[in-house]
């Protein structure tokens, strides 16, 4: 028996050491892929994609015949919001690869291998008992037909998702019902904006909500761009206190603002240039002024102005931040690199994110699913991060140069312990079995 669990153990160790070599291989092929600051999807995605397909599917399914989503509290975030997060993140990345195939239809088409995974994502999204939270807020008569942003715009962008994917939807007349009257009311709004939760408005959600109401009107045959055009009042002018970019939220009754954040720029940067280009160019010019930090070591987008370096106070919104970069703002900041065409922060952000997410043989990544909610949303992580490295650019922003930003030392110090680790635990698991022979 001591012979056999020794064994056991160099096994074990071959597989550590092999799945470590692995992550360094994956991250020296992104270092020489051309697209991975954009604007076709990064190469690894599609395999990526493929290994996560199956496992949404399933996961998404049994989250449906559950009852867990009612038993949560208001205040669990990552119970509530990040698994519809999560599944709209699935989707668009599966609609980025899918359109990217359409270019170039090589190997399977995302579309249909991914069908039973896009229904149940689109589903669980459209499914009201996973509305549960949102009811309490807003009541369960109330809850689709006033503010409600941060739900509302998941429930449209998911439904026309599934629709611009499978050019059909069992949500069609939810869908329909929700643009009219969503968009509606955000253009009926005093400034423009509305409520994510009473007493809590956050503008990069209601950008969001624009964004998924122009792709829907896609499949619906209807247009609100000139409404959308409109609701740029709500970024602007008096609702930007700080002269430049709009605030994380607004806190209150009457509304105050908070400081601008980088994490809420990410994502506004995410929509803004499908919006509102020119603003979008202004509004990317001051975060990356303000709040891009970079080093021989590390670079990456601040959760806080630079002016604010000594805050790094830390939420659910802005992961953790290291030495003032924060973990969503430079997550998110690949994605929003890549819609303004800037591939050379997207190359860079890229490539730190891959370091860290360890990639494993079998096209899953380690760490973001280590990272994320292991009871209700346990792959948020890698569909975000596949959302993340396949955006396109809006159009007008298609990359145009490929201005080089130096490889950070820590994608460097990564990729060297990696390998190092790697041989160390091969060298231990073939020394151990070789004992045991």
């Amino acid at each position: 028996m001591r012979r056999l669990a020794s064994v056991l153990f160099g096994a074990l160790l071959l597989v550590m050491g092999a799945c470590a070599i692995w992550s360094g291989g994956e991250l020296l092929m992104a270092m020489r892929d051309p697209a991975l600051g954009g604007p076709e999807p990064a190469a690894s995605t599609w395999r990526w994609h493929r290994a996560l397909t199956p496992a949404y599917e399933q996961w998404a399914r049994r989250r449906l015949a559950g009852s867990a989503a009612a038993q949560l509290s208001l205040d669990d975030i990552a119970g509530t919001e990040w698994p519809l997060f999560g599944s709209v993140y699935y989707l668009r990345a599966t609609e980025n690869l899918d359109l990217a195939w359409q270019r170039s239809p090589v190997g399977a088409r995302p579309a249909e291998y991914a069908r039973g995974a896009i229904d149940a994502a689109a589903g669980l999204v459209a499914d009201p008992s996973q509305a549960h939270w949102v009811m309490q807020h807003w009541g369960a008569s109330d809850y689709l037909h006033r503010e409600n942003v941060f739900y509302r715009m998941l429930l449209i962008d998911a439904i026309a998702t599934q629709w611009r994917l499978l050019h059909s939807t069992p949500h069609a007349a939810l869908l329909r019902e929700q643009v009219d009257q969503f968009a509606a009311e955000l253009s009926a709004s005093p400034n423009g904006l509305l409520a994510d939760y009473p007493t809590q408005t956050y503008p990069a959600d209601v950008a969001a909500a624009w964004h998924a109401i122009l792709r829907a009107d896609e499949v619906l045959g209807t247009d609100h761009r000139e409404a959308a055009a409109k609701a740029l009042r709500g970024f602007i002018g008096s609702m930007a206190p700080d002269g430049e970019l709009p605030p994380y939220a607004w806190y209150g009754e009457p509304a105050e603002p908070t400081v601008v954040r980088g994490a809420a720029n990410a994502w506004l940067l995410h929509q803004a240039p499908f919006l509102w280009p020119d603003q979008a160019r202004r509004w990317a010019a001051a975060n990356d002024r303000r709040f891009w930090q970079t080093s021989p070591w590390m670079s990456g987008y601040r959760e806080y102005d630079h002016a604010d370096a000594s805050t790094n106070e830390a939420d659910v919104d802005s992961g953790p931040i290291v030495a003032g970069l924060g973990a969503a703002a430079s997550a998110f900041g690949i994605g929003s690199a890549r819609s303004l065409g800037d591939a050379a922060r997207a190359r860079v952000l890229a490539l730190e994110g891959i370091a860290v997410s360890l990639p494993l043989p079998n096209g899953r990544l380690l760490m973001p699913r280590l990272a994320s909610d292991a009871v209700d949303a346990p792959l948020l992580g890698e569909a975000a991060m596949l959302y993340n490295l396949t955006q396109p650019p809006a159009r007008g922003f298609e990359t145009s140069s490929l201005q080089s930003i130096a490889i950070p030392g820590f994608v460097w110090i990564v990729l060297m312990l990696q390998v190092a680790f790697g041989v160390l635990l091969l060298r231990g698991g073939l020394r151990r079995i070789a004992r045991s022979a």
